[in-house]
């Protein structure tokens, strides 16, 4: 168990607080009675200084980080714009701080992948935490489960990415356009090149040899993995659509044993069908369906959606940081 600096108990630190990722890891603390001495909201966007929030209903201002610095802190998360935290990450080993950067894409030189429900012994002893990308994620934790039954050989993904990848701004532009486009009016185009309302096109900057590398590094590099990603009319959640090619054959049954068994995902029960607003809120991520290809011997579809706010990029960071500290929430 790490030490902590102040005998009041761990000091915290957020930075970019507001975020999307920000706001729900200060949402997901407070669910789970994270333990600490002081929480510090601190902003290095240079775009939320000076801001009023609250906290577990209490109100609290953010900070810059430029002014209060991270030396006093036992570990940070780092949300928000991945180039802005670079220079702060580097002073975890100065400073004596665990960072957990949520920063898409990471720019973090030295840190280690963790996914909870997979390898979060990972966490233990390392002073950088990477939260993988949101896609990396699920398809990750899909891959690893069935590949307890037989080496998976090759995968081919697409992924559907919600509008809040682009932070509030997305999800309010996209709501614009739904308006608009309802209206016969013209539509506005500040955080899409394009029209997305309504719409499906390949994503303008998808990062896949990112995404894919991070998959290989937390299943297998012999993984011959090819990813699509899309940009949809969606506000929240990423939609999965996964070809998985296995060596040996499985059949549908085993296969759904062997995601059940691990308590990152969850089935439709009864007459219950998943879609992608189902996985909004929700700690697992949503197995929709598996089937058998009919013509590819050992292939097999895996339908799936995720938050990506929550699941796959919070909650995942927050549960990393409890295994970092040792901490067990009340």
């Amino acid at each position: 168990m790490r030490t902590p600096k102040s005998p009041s108990g761990y000091r915290i630190g957020i930075i970019n607080p507001l975020t999307l990722v920000g706001t729900e890891i200060r949402s997901i603390m407070r669910e789970r009675g994270f333990p600490y001495g002081k929480l510090e909201l601190l902003d290095s966007s240079g775009q939320a200084t000076g801001a009023l929030t609250e906290m577990a209903g209490e109100p609290m201002v953010v900070a810059s980080v430029s002014q209060e610095g991270l030396d006093d802190l036992d570990l940070v998360f780092f949300c928000g714009p991945p180039a802005t935290n670079k220079d702060w990450i580097e002073r975890h080993t100065e400073d004596g701080f665990i960072a957990i950067d949520v920063s898409q894409p990471s720019l973090a030189e030295d840190g280690t992948l963790v996914v909870a429900d997979l390898n979060i012994d990972a966490a233990d002893g390392s002073s950088v935490l990477i939260s993988p990308h949101p896609i990396a994620i699920p398809m990750a934790l899909i891959l690893h489960q069935i590949g307890t039954l037989s080496a998976v050989e090759t995968c081919v993904a697409t992924v559907i990415q919600p509008a809040s990848e682009f932070e509030q701004a997305g999800v309010e532009e996209l709501a614009r356009q739904t308006v608009s486009v309802l209206n016969v009016d013209s539509v506005p185009k500040e955080v899409f090149d394009r029209q997305v309302a309504f719409n499906l096109y390949p994503a303008a900057s998808g990062n896949e040899p990112f995404i894919v590398s991070q998959i290989q590094a937390l299943t297998t590099t012999d993984l011959a993995l090819s990813l699509f990603v899309t940009q949809g009319t969606i506000f929240h959640s990423h939609t999965f659509s996964m070809f998985v090619k296995t060596r040996k054959p499985l059949d549908q049954e085993a296969i759904v044993e062997a995601l059940a068994a691990n308590a990152a995902f969850a089935f439709a029960e009864g007459d219950q069908q998943f879609g992608t607003i189902d996985a909004a809120g929700r700690d697992e991520v949503l197995i929709a369906e598996v089937r058998p290809d009919p013509v590819i011997r050992n292939g097999v579809w895996v339908w799936a959606v995720c938050d990506n706010l929550r699941r796959a990029s919070a909650l995942n960071a927050v549960l990393a940081a409890e295994r970092a500290l040792s901490v067990t929430p009340s």
